[in-house]
């Protein structure tokens, strides 16, 4: 199963809900706008932990603060019982998009038809989520230290793969794909 495929298992049908009524979005909508920010959130990853300059911070981060508790309870999540650090979705972005936040709000909101708040407000509810699978995945054995970033380039090479909008999109986001 990819990646992609255990975070939609994962945020079923009440996760979704929830997340629609904090953006204030239909959960039709919702559904569809997290499956595309979700790989613009791998597709991000991706680039960090290609870079060996980067990715020995996001295995820190990874083994410190993410050890799968957000991804095994979205709800305990969602309703704030996280602690802090493994919740902070905005920092985690602002660390892996930088600068490239308000292109991916313009181009989600372009793609999804949310408005570009309502991006800005999903993309850091979905951050943790998927860094908390990453660092269960990477404490299970699932990922070797090494196969991080060939893990999320292939998930992102997948995705874009699947549809040419999405790889556009990721493409306009996080550029050379």
């Amino acid at each position: 199963m990819s990646l992609l495929d255990t975070l939609n298992q994962a945020l079923g049908d009440d996760a979704v809900s929830e997340i629609s009524q904090r953006i204030g979005a239909q959960p039709d909508q919702t559904r569809s706008a997290i499956q595309q920010a979700l790989r613009v959130i791998l597709g991000a990853l991706g680039q960090e932990a290609a870079d060996p300059s980067r990715a020995p911070g996001l295995q820190k981060a990874l083994a410190e603060d993410h050890d799968g508790s957000v991804v095994d309870d979205p709800q305990a999540y969602l309703s704030g019982a996280t602690p802090q650090k493994a919740s902070d979705g905005q920092a985690i972005l602002d660390h892996v998009l930088g600068d490239r936040q308000a292109a991916a709000h313009q181009a989600l909101a372009s793609k999804t038809g949310l408005d570009m708040n309502k991006i800005a407000s999903l993309l850091p509810l979905l951050a943790p989520i998927v860094m908390s699978l990453l660092g269960k995945q990477q404490r299970g054995g699932g990922i070797q230290t090494g196969d991080l970033g060939s893990i999320l380039s292939g998930e992102t090479n997948q995705a874009a793969g699947s549809s040419p909008d999405i790889g556009d999109l990721l493409g306009s986001i996080l550029g050379g794909r």
